[in-house]
């Protein structure tokens, strides 16, 4: 593919002088007198050869630079990059481009220079400093996330209790009534519990706080397996927070010598990449990570209606982790 032509460029093959390709180009041309049909000859090449619009120059204008600053809150969570993959394919259909960074305020500085049309978080639980500058701004706040919603934004994230509730229901299915919960202590996990400790209830089973077991970030999954099998009387299923629980969850059982699932089954929520490739894989709660990237190109549109908040209905993968329970 071609590098997109500058108007000096597009001026050169066409003869004509770079102002009058940038007054074609934005409409102004009729103001010094150009012909329609030099006019409209500057527009086809322009089309033809593929030229976009300087993003700097936009911004000196005062017009939409057509770039979207996404402030991604941990680059090393593999979940974001699959969902930085979903918002890139909606902006290649939008024709608009990403700016990623960090969420320290510096970072955000950055995207103020871009003069970027809309900012998205993507992550729950966090709004970085210097956020408000955009809203002063007029630009529109998304969050792919949970939380505290940012004021005046639009936050967008899985539909977490019926998701939820269709993993317990699984599980009842399968004969499970005990049923744990493993997850790091934050936030966006906490909550996740709690819905949990809901499901179970309207199921009619008993939450058994003692195998509701949170670790922080000095601790692993591992220990938590440790934690598990050292009880008198385990659960016969565990829901992790997150895949990435789950997966270091696995190997910890298998260490400490049970067989999942058949002495135990474990579920997860996310359903990132790895998921399908651990042993056994892993049955899990799937993020609707196209559809929150394509609600989130939708609000960034405040010609529309505004919705504060968006819940989209996630889907169970159902894989080899989860069996059905053995009697004891």
């Amino acid at each position: 593919m071609h590098p997109s032509p500058t108007q000096k460029q597009i001026a050169a093959k066409l003869g004509v002088s770079q102002t009058l390709v940038s007054r074609a180009l934005s409409g102004r041309a009729g103001e010094i007198g150009a012909s329609l049909g030099t006019i409209e000859k500057i527009r086809r090449a322009a089309e033809e050869w593929n030229y976009q619009p300087s993003a700097t120059a936009l911004a000196l204008l005062g017009a939409p630079t057509r770039t979207i600053g996404v402030v991604v809150k941990n680059f090393d969570d593999p979940y974001f990059g699959r969902l930085i993959g979903a918002l890139q394919v909606q902006a290649q259909a939008s024709r608009h481009s990403l700016l990623l960074t960090g969420c320290r305020k510096e970072d955000l500085s950055g995207l103020q220079k871009h003069r970027v049309d809309g900012v998205i978080l993507a992550g729950s639980d966090f709004q970085p400093e210097g956020l408000a500058a955009f809203a002063r701004e007029g630009m529109p706040v998304v969050q792919i996330g949970t939380g505290t919603p940012f004021p005046g934004g639009t936050q967008i994230h899985l539909d977490e209790e019926a998701g939820i509730g269709d993993l317990v229901a699984h599980l009842s299915g399968l004969g499970h009534r005990e049923i744990g919960f493993v997850a790091k202590e934050v936030g966006a996990n906490l909550r996740r519990g709690e819905l949990l400790r809901q499901a179970l209830r309207a199921c009619g089973f008993s939450v058994r706080e003692k195998a509701f077991l949170l670790f922080d970030g000095s601790q692993g999954a591992e220990s938590v397996a440790r934690a598990l099998t050292a009880m008198v009387r385990m659960p016969t299923a565990v829901v992790a927070a997150e895949d990435s629980i789950a997966m270091p969850l696995l190997r910890g059982l298998y260490d400490a010598g049970l067989r999942v699932p058949q002495d135990i089954s474990i579920a997860g929520i996310d359903d990132i990449s790895a998921a399908a490739q651990t042993i056994p894989p892993l049955t899990t709660l799937r993020q609707p990570i196209s559809e929150m990237a394509a609600a989130a190109f939708l609000a960034l549109d405040t010609s529309g209606p505004h919705r504060s908040t968006v819940s989209i209905p996630g889907k169970l993968i159902v894989r080899k982790s989860c069996a059905p329970v053995r009697l004891r």
